[in-house]
């Protein structure tokens, strides 16, 4: 039994007090839940986890004007091309032992396993920003807007020409800087709720 200065609280009304906060709590909205371009951005970056790439993995999350995912992809081989038999090496003196040949990229996976009929309009969310010849098959898609994490290759020639044809023909890009760093996925989480 508690005293509250001249009111009396048993030890049973105090547990329906509990039990009142606890459902209060339970009913109010969750305040801490993904925005919509943590969301996409983070579904690119899990997506790239399934890269087989030993130096850069990269995923794509393409999004339509509803904010419902139409595409996911990530870089690795073609299909039919064993990522046991062909190169995974960067610097070789012999280019056709280079993945550079072979490898899909991202967006280019995105494009083409995309679960609509078509990708006008839509976004997409990529880990890093495109080179040339996926900025072709953004813009030759109808994909309107790119939005990226890094540009780590920005000096590059290939990422320079993939901005040229960007802005020559309207797709709109910018860089993403989350609020959040670090998205951690606990497939524990969902019995601990229970709790």
């Amino acid at each position: 039994m508690k005293m509250n200065g001249s009111n009396t609280v048993t030890s049973s009304e105090e547990n329906q007090n509990s039990s009142s906060d606890h459902q209060n709590h339970e009913s109010s909205k969750r305040e801490e839940y993904l925005d919509w371009h943590d969301f996409f951005m983070g579904t690119a970056f899990l997506v790239a986890k399934r890269s087989k790439d030993p130096v850069s993995q990269v995923g794509a999350c393409i999004v339509n004007s509803e904010k419902k995912i139409v595409a996911t992809g990530y870089n690795g081989m073609p299909i039919g091309c064993s990522d046991d038999d062909f190169p995974w090496d960067k610097n070789t003196s012999d280019p056709l032992e280079s993945k550079y040949f072979y490898v899909c990229h991202a967006e280019m996976n995105a494009v083409l396993n995309k679960n609509s009929a078509s990708v006008t309009n839509c976004t997409i969310y990529v880990g890093l920003f495109p080179c040339n010849e996926c900025a072709k098959i953004i813009i030759q898609s109808g994909i309107r807007e790119v939005i990226y994490m890094s540009d780590k290759h920005a000096h590059k020639k290939e990422t320079i020409a993939a901005k040229r044809m960007f802005d020559a023909s309207g797709v709109k890009y910018w860089q993403y800087i989350p609020e959040i760093q670090k998205l951690v996925i606990d497939f524990n989480e969902i019995n601990l709720s229970e709790q």
